[in-house]
C-alpha cells in the first residue's frame, strides 16, 4: 500500500511525512524532490500477542508514504507531468490542507481556506482525467479504420468525457462488464480513494472554530471524503520527546490519540484492508490483506509455498484470544477451527497454516 501526501505548497505535507515516518526532511517551499517513507501501523492487538507470547521479535504491519510536492504556477511541464505520474502510482491520496494560521505563509497565499482547497484539489483531479481522456480520444480518432473495439472504446471515452464536464468522476457513471473490459488498465484520479487532512494550528486543538471549518467539513461529507483534523507541528514536536513524556504532553494539548494511530485505521477502511495475525515463540508479526481475501491467497502473503502446498488453516478471533486469556483455553471451548482453501479471511484472525510442497 502506497500512500502519496498530496496539498497545495506550504499545507504542511512534509511536517506530517515526518511525523508518520520519523524522517527530518525541511519544508521547503518549492521543492522538487519526492520524499518515501515508511511508518509503523499502531495495532493495540499485536501488543497483547507479543505479550503473550514472548516471541524473539514483533512485526507490525506498515504504510508506505510518498511525500509529494505541490505543483506551483510556474513549474515546468515535464516536472507536473512527473508529479502527476506520482500521484497516479498511489494507492490512496491523502490530500494536506492548510487550516493553520502563520503571518508568513498568509503574507505570500492569503488567509487558510480549507473549503477552497479541497474544491481546487478535485476540480484538479477532474481536468486531469479530461485531459488523459482527450489525448487518449485524439488517438483513437486518428486510426485509419474506426469499427468494433475502437468504435465502442471512443462511444464510452466520449461519455466519460460529458460525465468529468459535469464534474462526475468515471466511477460515479457505473459501467457494464463489456464497458469495465474496455477500461481494463486507465487509471482515472477523479476516482482514487482520497482521504483529506486538515492540518491545524495548536490554537484550535480540541475542534475549536477555525476559519471556513464548518464549509469544509460539509463539503467533504457531501463528497464522502474522510476527513481528519490533525495539527501536525505539535504532534511532531511531542513524537520527538522520551517516551514516557509523550502522554503527560498529549493530555495538555487535550489529545487522545495520535495522528498517526487514526490515519492508518481511516487509510484501511478508505482502501478496504484488514490485518490477521501469525504467531509462535520466533515471531508474532501482523498481515495486510484486502476484505474479501481467501486464506489460500492470504497465505501466499506469507510465503509463497504456503499458498501452492495448502492443505489448511487453524483460526481463531484475537477476540475469543483476549477474552479466554491462552490458546489452550480458546482450544477448548471449541472455537479454534480447521478452514479449507476458500475460507474469507476476517480482521484479527490469528492464523496458522498447513502445508505440503
Amino acid at each position: 500500500m502506497k500512500i502519496g501526501l498530496v496539498g497545495f505548497p506550504q499545507s504542511g505535507k512534509t511536517t506530517l511525512f515526518n511525523l508518520l515516518t520519523g524522517s527530518g526532511h525541511e519544508d521547503m517551499p518549492g521543492a522538487a524532490e519526492v520524499h518515501l517513507g515508511s511508518a509503523v501501523v499502531p495495532d493495540k492487538r499485536l501488543d497483547f500477542l507479543a505479550d503473550l507470547y514472548k516471541p524473539r521479535r514483533s512485526v507490525p504491519a506498515q504504510i508506505q508514504f510518498k511525500d509529494i510536492p505541490g505543483v506551483s504556477a510556474e513549474a515546468s511541464a515535464a516536472f507536473a507531468a512527473r508529479m502527476l505520474e506520482e500521484v497516479r502510482s498511489s494507492d490512496l491520496l491523502v490530500q494536506v490542507v492548510r487550516a493553520f494560521r502563520e503571518e508568513e505563509v498568509e503574507a505570500a497565499l492569503g488567509e487558510p481556506d480549507p473549503y477552497r482547497d479541497l474544491v481546487e484539489f478535485r476540480n484538479e483531479l477532474l481536468l486531469a482525467d479530461m485531459d488523459f481522456v482527450e489525448k487518449r480520444l485524439t488517438r483513437l480518432r486518428e486510426a485509419r479504420k474506426i469499427k468494433g473495439e475502437t468504435a465502442r472504446q471512443i462511444a464510452l471515452l466520449e461519455r466519460i468525457l460529458e460525465g468529468l464536464e459535469e464534474e462526475k468522476s468515471p466511477g460515479s457513471l457505473g459501467f457494464s462488464d463489456e464497458e469495465a473490459a474496455l477500461l481494463a488498465g486507465q487509471s482515472f484520479l477523479s476516482d482514487k480513494p482520497w482521504l483529506a487532512v486538515l492540518n491545524v494550528g495548536e490554537e484550535f486543538l480540541g475542534g475549536e472554530e477555525y476559519p471556513g471549518r464548518d464549509r469544509a467539513i460539509a463539503y467533504a461529507r457531501e463528497q464522502q471524503i474522510p476527513l481528519l483534523e490533525i495539527c501536525a507541528r505539535i504532534e511532531r514536536e511531542i513524537s520527538l520527546l522520551p517516551p514516557e513524556e509523550q502522554a503527560a504532553f498529549m493530555a495538555d494539548y487535550g489529545l487522545t490519540e495520535r495522528g498517526i494511530d487514526r490515519l492508518a485505521r481511516k487509510a484501511y477502511q478508505c482502501l478496504g484492508l484488514i490485518s490477521f495475525f501469525t504467531v509462535g515463540e520466533d515471531e508474532v508479526r501482523a498481515w495486510t490483506v484486502s476484505q474479501g481475501t481467501p486464506v489460500r491467497k492470504a497465505a501466499g502473503k506469507i510465503h509463497s509455498d504456503m499458498e501452492r502446498g495448502f492443505i489448511r488453516a487453524e483460526v481463531f478471533p484475537f477476540h475469543d484470544l483476549e477474552r479466554l486469556g491462552t490458546p489452550l483455553k480458546v482450544k477448548e471451548a471449541g472455537l479454534m477451527r480447521l478452514e479449507g482453501k476458500d475460507y474469507i479471511v476476517q480482521d484479527g484472525d490469528i492464523i496458522h497454516i498447513r502445508f505440503n510442497v
